[in-house]
């Protein structure tokens, strides 16, 4: 390597946001994930696309924990949609077993807004709390990133532990 490029790489590294490139990240004190290491999933909702898609972003980082509910295995969570246009909650999963999609911001957002939506809210069911990188699909608001990143990966490593 070159002196010039070594210099460039210093350079553009501590110009960068430094938190963006951490792997910081926050659990919350519950999950729905059960016993076996599993979050069954059940209901319908408006963005089903995107939610098979966002299941498979997380079970391709680890495979199978995600799965359908069937007769054989008790729900985990429930999905569904709610309309309310006197919030900007977009999209909400709560500690009683439910994740829930307002249609009224949804339904404005293309595919890959609403992929981000999904994939984040997966990620509460999962335990995995907000965090202050911009570049997380756990950042507290909307960005429409899609793909998990370095913090997301950790703490859906440290979560998984804890299960």
């Amino acid at each position: 390597m070159t002196l010039a490029f070594l210099l460039s790489s210093i350079c553009v590294f501590l110009t960068q946001d430094r938190k963006a490139y951490s792997a910081e990240y926050n659990l919350q004190s519950w999950w729905l994930v059960d016993s076996g290491k599993h979050l069954d999933w059940d209901g319908t909702c408006s963005y089903m696309d995107q939610w098979y898609e966002g299941v498979r972003v997380w079970n391709a980082y680890k495979p199978g924990v995600i799965r359908v509910d069937t007769f054989w295995i008790i729900e985990d969570v429930k999905i569904s949609d709610f309309y309310n246009n006197n919030t900007n909650v977009v999209g909400v999963c709560s500690s009683n077993g439910t994740i829930k999609f307002n249609k009224y911001h949804m339904d404005k957002l293309n595919n890959n807004g609403k992929l981000s939506v999904v994939i984040h809210e997966i990620g509460h069911a999962l335990g995995i709390a907000h965090n202050d990188n911009y570049y997380s699909i756990m950042y507290p608001y909307f960005t429409g990133h899609t793909k998990l990143f370095n913090c997301d990966k950790a703490a859906y490593d440290a979560a998984y532990k804890k299960y």
